[in-house]
């Protein structure tokens, strides 16, 4: 198969039909005719070999074959289209633009709350939406723009090699108490963080947790007796309770200072967490996400 032997027209059609799945909304769509869009839809049947879009009860649906190749000819299209626009400036101090950050509980705590200080000072229109980040990676929304930037602990996300990531931060493990736990020092051994019943945060369901991990390969395991996907509620168990809550450092210190509890160290072995930032490379060009990551790695590093 030769790109040369394929009208290009052809991919703007497909990415049409596979939006819409409709001949009819795909034509008004792209402002052809419906019978154009037929005649389309016939040449990439014969081109690709394959149906690629099924008339059933519930509307046209798409092969595994026209599945397969949407995301790639989606991202082309995206990229071809940014290339042959004119850059768009971007001004902070007069901008309305709204930014759509994918994330965790974890950067609503400790990063957000400074960003929208920050953001006040440099760009007082400039708008922040948190989209709270699941167990999929939103990856066809960062290609799209729908979706700026996701940021997220390696914990949570398997990132595809071909998405652009850098780490912004390498944050310690620290432990949670009520503040008159009568059986807990400042510090905990491996023996003693074991021994505990301990509340799990899990913000997007899992079962385990790097520290689990790390347990496991020292052939051991903990005693998880409350799964929690809110920090609020982890540290509101907590404080009415002998239990422990294991998690980064920065947002144990912000839950100490709100709630009646107190940090214990945690052993010197136990693991790091990562915080990385990933987007979609297709919007590598965009002056004002560039300018956003600047701000936030600036917040990050004076964190």
């Amino acid at each position: 198969m030769k790109l040369h032997q394929l009208d290009l027209n052809l991919l703007l059609a497909f990415d049409a039909l596979m939006q819409e799945r409709n001949v009819t909304r795909a034509a008004e769509r792209l402002f052809i005719s419906q019978p154009a869009m037929s005649h389309a839809l016939n040449r990439l049947r014969r081109f690709f070999d394959d149906p690629l879009l099924v008339r059933t009860p519930q509307g046209m649906l798409p092969t595994p074959r026209a599945q397969g190749l949407h995301a790639g000819v989606r991202q082309a299209l995206l990229l071809l289209e940014q290339q042959l626009s004119s850059p768009e400036g971007f001004d902070p101090q007069t901008s309305q633009r709204r930014f759509v950050i994918s994330t965790t509980d974890y950067v609503e705590c400790v990063l957000i709350p400074p960003l929208i200080a920050r953001l006040r000072q440099l760009a007082p229109g400039v708008h922040i939406e948190i989209d709270i980040l699941r167990d999929r990676l939103p990856e066809a929304e960062l290609a799209e723009g729908r979706i700026d930037l996701v940021l997220g602990f390696d914990e949570y996300m398997q990132v595809p090699p071909h998405l652009s990531r850098e780490t912004w931060l390498t944050e310690p493990l620290s432990g949670l108490v009520r503040r008159d736990h009568p059986q807990i020092g400042a510090a905990l051994s491996l023996d003693e963080l074991i021994a505990m019943p301990h509340v799990f945060h899990s913000p997007l369901g899992t079962r385990e947790s790097i520290v689990d991990q790390f347990l496991a390969s020292q052939g051991l395991s903990r005693r998880i007796f409350v799964n929690s996907q809110s920090y609020m509620s982890a540290a509101a168990i907590v404080s009415q309770t002998d239990y422990l809550l294991v998690l980064p450092a920065k947002v144990a210190s912000l839950l100490a200072a709100a709630w009646s509890l107190r940090q214990v160290a945690l052993p010197s072995a136990m693991p790091s967490y990562h915080l990385n930032c990933v987007w979609h490379p297709v919007q590598d060009a965009q002056p004002a996400l560039r300018w956003l990551k600047g701000v936030m790695r600036d917040l990050v590093d004076c964190s």
